[in-house]
């Protein structure tokens, strides 16, 4: 079985030679992607089967099936070497959208963070062990007075021979007020803290840091990005990430900090992951939930890419 699974792997990431001219990279927020399990000390329960949001198994399993359609229909070429997700809730989650979706097929492996997130939500990176080899990974937590979601950093190396050094993050939201602006700084300094450490430990250091961001990259928030020298290789893509109240905007990133990667990047605003905006004209994204009630979509959220040319 294990041989057989290993020739499957090597015909799905190994289709054709152009395809392997670049390596890809992709960032979604999924929207409150909970199983249907009550995890002990989590405010989990509004997406349980009798909770406000009548969260069923079957409605789990046709979101982990939409997920797993639409990281396969990002690229056309191939599957998508790096997955980072965002809002996810646990082992048990990931370990399904892995094993029992189509995505099976693929042989992705992932790591996660277990943060102390009071709803137990948390980010995941999924990775395809024969192209991005897992050198290491680690949970970073900021110490804050209420708990906030830890980021992931996973340093690999990729078959340019080039290691990549790549941050997942979802950072707090702007509600709040003045406590929720308080820990998106601390969560931002603490990044770039360690950012900095990275940059001076490597000789050709390729720090990716990617995610939700709740923000706009020319709002004040990015700034410390912007002054370490990240670029947002989003910016300026259409039609946006997220829409509100009519408007979309650009919440979701993917940063670069390199002299060595030359890239592409977009936004996958496929058909599937759309529906018309009634109110306000155009599309929007297909979203699971509105308020309380079930839209049967996918997420709020539209993904971001990048392929890093060999």
């Amino acid at each position: 079985m294990r041989s057989l699974l290993f020739i499957l792997f090597i015909l799905c990431f190994c289709p054709r030679t152009e395809a392997q001219d670049y390596f890809s990279i992709m960032a979604w927020n999924v929207e409150n992607l909970f199983d249907t399990q009550h995890d002990e000390g989590k405010r989990d329960e509004e997406f349980l089967p009798e909770g406000d949001h009548r969260w069923s198994r079957y409605r789990f399993f046709k979101k982990l099936k939409e997920i797993g359609k639409t990281i396969v229909a990002v690229d056309s070429m191939k599957p998508v070497e790096v997955i980072g997700l965002c809002e996810v809730e646990n082992d048990s989650v990931l370990t399904c959208l892995t094993e029992r979706t189509p995505l099976r097929q693929l042989g992705y492996q992932y790591v996660m963070t277990h943060s102390a997130d009071e709803r137990g939500i948390d980010v995941a990176l999924l990775y395809a062990p024969l192209r991005f080899h897992l050198i290491a990974y680690e949970s970073l937590r900021t110490p804050t007075r209420q708990p906030v979601r830890d980021v992931l950093h996973a340093t690999g190396s990729i078959p340019s021979g080039d290691t990549l050094d790549i941050y997942l993050l979802h950072l707090p939201s702007k509600l709040g007020g003045a406590q929720a602006e308080t820990h998106r700084k601390a969560v931002v300094n603490h990044i770039l803290t360690h950012t900095d450490s990275v940059s001076n430990a490597r000789q050709h250091p390729n720090i990716i840091v990617m995610g939700d961001f709740n923000d706009e990259f020319n709002g004040k928030r990015m700034q410390p990005f912007q002054k370490r020298g990240f670029v947002d290789v989003i910016t300026r893509q259409k039609p946006g990430t997220y829409k509100y109240q009519g408007l979309w905007s650009i919440l979701d990133h993917i940063l670069v900090k390199s002299t060595r990667l030359h890239y592409s990047a977009g936004i996958s605003a496929l058909p599937f992951l759309l529906e018309p905006d009634k109110t306000h004209q155009g599309q929007k994204p297909f979203r699971t939930y509105l308020g309380p009630r079930y839209n049967g979509g996918i997420s709020d959220h539209l993904p971001v890419w990048m392929r890093i040319k060999m």
